[in-house]
C-alpha cells in the first residue's frame, strides 16, 4: 500500500465516522439579555458646578456597577451550558489525541514494512 493511499484510507475512515455520528440534539438557550443600565450621558465638562459634577460621576459609577452586576448575572446564567459542553469539548479532544497517536503509529508501521 502506498503512503497516499494510505493517507486516503485514513482519510474516509475519519469521514465515515463523523458521516455516521449521530446529529447532537438542539440544546434550547435562553435568548441573549440586554442590560437595562441607564448611561449617565456626557460629562458636564470642566465649567460645570460641582453638584453637576458629582452627580454625573455617581451616575457614572451606578451605571458601571449595573453593568459589573449584568456580566455577573449573564455569567451564572451561562454556566450549567458551559460545564455541560466542557464534558463534549474534552471528550473530542481526547478523540483527536486518539487520532493523532494512531496515525502516526500506523504511518511507522507502513514506512517499518516497507523498509
Amino acid at each position: 500500500m502506498s503512503k497516499s493511499s494510505f493517507g486516503l484510507i485514513l482519510g474516509l475512515a475519519a469521514l465515515a465516522t463523523f458521516a455516521t455520528a449521530p446529529a447532537s440534539a438542539q440544546v434550547q438557550t435562553p435568548p441573549p439579555q440586554k442590560h437595562s443600565c441607564t448611561h449617565p450621558g456626557d460629562h458636564p465638562g470642566r465649567l460645570a458646578s460641582d453638584r453637576q459634577k458629582n452627580g454625573w460621576g455617581k451616575e457614572a459609577m451606578a451605571f458601571l456597577e449595573c453593568l459589573k452586576k449584568f456580566v455577573a448575572a449573564q455569567e451564572a446564567a451561562a454556566k450549567p451550558y458551559n460545564d455541560a459542553a466542557k464534558v463534549h469539548i474534552e471528550a473530542g479532544n481526547a478523540a483527536v489525541e486518539e487520532y493523532n497517536k494512531s496515525a502516526k503509529t500506523f504511518k511507522e508501521q507502513q514506512d517499518k514494512a516497507q523498509n
